[in-house]
């Protein structure tokens, strides 16, 4: 494994290969969380956060992977990307957009959003993936950038996820 941490805990370094493995070790730890959930229990509101159902946060996993390969793909051609809105507004627009979709559309989103990462993070190399030099995106080094719309952003809704399901069991 070779990864690189500074005396705060922050990733500074970690290879396209582990950054590849352990988003997809987490990504399949989270989505075991709602494997054998029911549709009821799927779109329950409240559910996992207090407006939010199941459904809701995968939904919303799925915005932000999904946007996170698109936009570094185009900062990787040069494109600069502009930054119209705030996190809190795009994550009140990805709920408005997803609230009624139905629940095997964000499933089968949520599937079909890991596949494009995973090219994108073979297609990079380690030194791509790690020197800040090579593309600054919404104001992030690419690995930083990555990270956090991954497995960091995965670790962010694990808590939540797990203690909605432990309700369910009582």
């Amino acid at each position: 494994m070779v990864t690189e941490t500074n005396e705060d805990g922050w990733i500074t370094y970690m290879s396209g290969d582990d950054l590849l493995e352990r988003a997809r070790r987490e990504r399949a730890e989270l989505e075991a969380l709602w494997l054998g959930l029911d549709n009821d229990e799927m779109t329950r509101r409240p559910g996992p956060q207090p407006d939010w159902s199941v459904k809701d946060v995968i939904a919303h996993i799925t915005w932000w992977e999904s946007a996170m390969t698109n936009w570094v793909s185009r900062a990787l051609t040069g494109e600069m990307l502009a930054r119209t809105e705030t996190p809190d507004e795009i994550n009140a627009r990805i709920y408005a957009d997803n609230r009624d979709m139905p629940l095997n559309t964000v499933l089968a989103a949520f599937e079909a959003s890991f596949p494009p990462l995973e090219s994108l993070l073979n297609r990079l190399t380690d030194d791509e993936i790690n020197d800040a030099e090579v593309c600054d995106i919404r104001g992030m080094p690419l690995l930083n950038f990555i990270v956090g719309n991954t497995f960091v952003h995965y670790a962010d809704h694990v808590d939540d996820l797990r203690a909605y399901v432990e309700r369910l069991d009582d």
